[in-house]
């Protein structure tokens, strides 16, 4: 059982596809919601702060007594988690607070390739040098009629451009660039058109990671 869970981290961590191919029972599905991976910042009794390697501002992850912790594929507590560490946390996020019913900390490795799945909200992964050329995130900073001033995850900070052919959506609903404000996060592909990123499609909020572990060998 523990390689089992251990197994379904890494896989939801990391985005794989091959997330949905294992059907599972529903008392055995991955929690719903969404997850935030980046730097502690801080850490209270029974909250922490992250930093977003993805950019935008920080989160607050709060830990219950319902909330799985792990650390170097053990059973941890909020106790055994250190400011700078690398850590991932799954669950209901409102605004900038995060309910976490998981919370593990990884290795840069696992959070690099956590980083590459960013411009796609799971299903397409982009490499870190098309950031900015292939697709765009980052917090918005400025909206200037149809040029948007974003911060990307790289520290880089960019202009684009939506036209009429860009589409806007929010929670799975289609929205308009009026929608769109200053400190949201938004994400999505695009081209270069004469050295200025026009984006094709942009998604406000933070990537979501959704589907149920796979089995691992010891459960086939």
């Amino acid at each position: 059982m523990k390689k089992s869970f251990c197994l379904s981290i890494l896989l939801v961590v990391c985005g794989v596809p091959a997330l949905s191919q294992h059907p599972q029972s529903p008392e055995r599905s991955f929690p719903p919601g969404e997850t935030v991976i980046g730097k502690v910042t801080a850490i209270t009794k029974d909250s922490l702060t992250i930093a977003p390697l993805a950019g935008g501002s920080p989160v607050n992850v709060n830990v219950g007594e319902n909330t799985r912790v792990m650390k170097e594929r053990q059973p941890a507590t909020l106790a055994d988690i250190k400011v700078d560490d690398t850590v991932f946390a799954r669950g209901q996020l409102k605004g900038a607070t995060l309910e976490a019913a998981i919370l593990g900390v990884v290795t840069p490795e696992m959070a690099q390739r956590m980083q590459q799945g960013l411009g796609g909200g799971g299903s397409a992964q982009f490499k870190r040098e098309d950031l900015g050329k292939k697709f765009i995130a980052g917090e918005v900073k400025a909206i200037n009629e149809t040029k948007l001033t974003i911060a990307r995850p790289d520290g880089q900070t960019q202009d684009i451009q939506v036209d009429e052919n860009t589409s806007f959506k929010k929670g799975g609903e289609s929205i308009t660039l009026a929608d769109i404000k200053a400190g949201d996060f938004v994400r999505g592909p695009g081209e270069l058109k004469d050295s200025v990123f026009f984006a094709k499609e942009l998604v406000v909020g933070r990537p979501r990671v959704t589907g149920r572990p796979a089995k691992s060998d010891d459960q086939k």
